[in-house]
């Protein structure tokens, strides 16, 4: 519940930036007749994400065995890639908003309504398709109560929104998108974790799959409340194998040298 909640959280609070931007940029020119354009390309957005989650849903409830192990790791694998990519290009970015003002007014001034609604669907769609995939991992890790969560991320990072451009509030957006990375990142890390299990189980990783690391299942099993909710988050196992245990710090190690060559990521203004 706690990781679909961040996922969407994080998510839809990026898409409500470019939004609210967009609306308050047009409201402040006056022109107020591309706002439906707006509001198509939110929609547009949103209806091709529900579609692609609707298809991933379809998709993996028709797989057994080895082949959904496989697709099952690729999952895996694809997601922890496009969550690194995300945080480290939203670490990047700098004047993204006037970046995106001046979008705006090149389309308004060539009366392009298309353009701004193209901007806003991309936006809308990259971050749903984001939470689509994201959403669908921490189901297979095994994630209980996902709707709810994901329905309590988002209906914060609305009234936040909101209340952003409506009150102009001062809050700290590096120090929350700072703090809910780290949380993605150890989420990522476990979904690395996991998606090499998941070969290993198919057959396609066979080194160092037959006897754990270690065994604290008499400690924490994985499979207990707390030991599901760190599994889910963080991607912990009572009975890592080598090859798990490997490539969870390789990633962490990963990482750290991107930390180190990109010198925004995790910097708290």
């Amino acid at each position: 519940m706690f990781s679909s909640g961040l996922i969407t959280f994080r998510e839809t609070l990026e898409a409500v930036l470019v939004v609210g931007i967009v609306l308050t940029f047009l409201a402040k020119t006056n022109q107020h007749i591309f706002k439906k354009f707006v509001w198509r390309g939110v929609g547009a957005g949103i209806l091709i994400a529900v579609l692609l989650a609707f298809v991933l849903e379809m998709f993996f409830g028709g797989l057994t065995g080895k082949t959904e192990e496989l697709f099952e790791g690729v999952l895996m694998f694809v997601t922890a890639g496009f969550l690194t990519w995300m945080i480290l290009w939203v670490h990047k970015q700098k004047d993204v908003a006037k970046k995106i003002k001046q979008r705006v007014a090149l389309h308004a001034e060539k009366g392009y309504g298309l353009g701004i609604f193209i901007l806003v669907a991309s936006s809308v769609f990259r971050e749903g398709t984001e939470t689509a995939l994201y959403l669908k991992a921490s189901s297979l890790v095994g994630g209980s109560n996902q709707l709810i969560g994901a329905l309590v991320g988002i209906g914060v990072a609305l009234i936040l929104g909101f209340a952003l451009f409506r009150f102009a509030l001062n809050v700290n957006l590096s120090m929350v998108f700072s703090i809910t990375s780290v949380f993605l990142l150890l989420f990522a890390a476990g979904l690395v974790s996991h998606g090499v299990h998941e070969f290993q189980e198919a057959g396609l990783l066979p080194i160092f799959s037959s006897d754990p690391l270690l065994n604290v299942s008499n400690i924490l099993d994985h499979k207990s409340t707390f030991g599901s909710f760190l599994r889910v988050l963080f991607g912990y196992t009572s009975k890592p194998t080598i090859l798990e245990a490997l490539s969870y710090g390789g990633y962490m190690l990963f990482i750290m040298w991107l930390k180190k060559k990109t010198d925004a990521l995790f910097t708290v203004t």
